[in-house]
């Protein structure tokens, strides 16, 4: 059985060095291996090395649903140290995290303990709870639809027949769903989605 796998890593040269460890790895235990550039039609990856942002803990149920119903299982790559983050909850489709500055060793280690739960999560096709509790309500979406327009919360309180208190209440809730703890960061999220 081929494991279809993809990197999401902005640093190239580690994208390729991690690609050539995997590689090694499977070929030790026997399994193919297929590295996914660029997303296929109907060909999801089963496993996928992602950098894990600096907010926090992201909900994976909700990336990358395809058609199958079957999301890929992550493991977070992580440019900071563990004891400089908060990690209370996390996703159950992350198997783990791997420290950017981290060995072989750790990295073949982190595969062998993490990758026999991938046929027992894999069949399960619904969101965990982390990520259901991180999901924005439609009165929230509302709320960032019109900030994103560049509407501030008086004149989206006055739209939506709510009080600018109410507003800012639902602002905050998005904040802390996303995971962001600065405005600037909601800003920026804001602009590039």
């Amino acid at each position: 059985m081929t494991v279809k796998i993809s990197i999401i890593e902005t640093n190239l040269f580690f994208a390729e060095g991690l690609k050539y460890a995997i590689s090694e790895y499977f070929t030790l235990k026997g399994r193919a291996v297929e590295f996914l550039e660029k997303p296929k039609n109907n060909v999801s990856a089963d496993l996928v090395f992602i950098t894990q942002p600096e907010s926090g803990n992201v909900a994976y149920c909700d990336r990358d649903i395809q058609e199958t119903g079957v999301s890929p299982l992550y493991i977070s790559i992580r440019k900071i140290k563990p004891a400089q983050t908060t990690r209370e909850k996390a996703c159950s489709r992350e198997l783990g995290g791997l420290d950017y500055h981290a060995g072989l060793e750790a990295l073949f280690h982190l595969l062998d303990d993490k990758l026999w739960r991938m046929s027992v999560i894999s069949a399960a096709a619904t969101p965990c709870y982390f990520c259901l509790s991180r999901r924005l309500s439609s009165r929230e979406k509302e709320v960032v639809s019109y900030l994103r327009l560049g509407v501030n919360q008086t004149q989206t309180a006055k739209y939506m027949h709510l009080s600018v208190k109410t507003v800012h209440t639902y602002k905050q809730s998005v904040m802390r769903k996303l995971n962001l703890k600065r405005r600037n960061d909601l800003f920026s999220w804001l602009l590039k989605t």
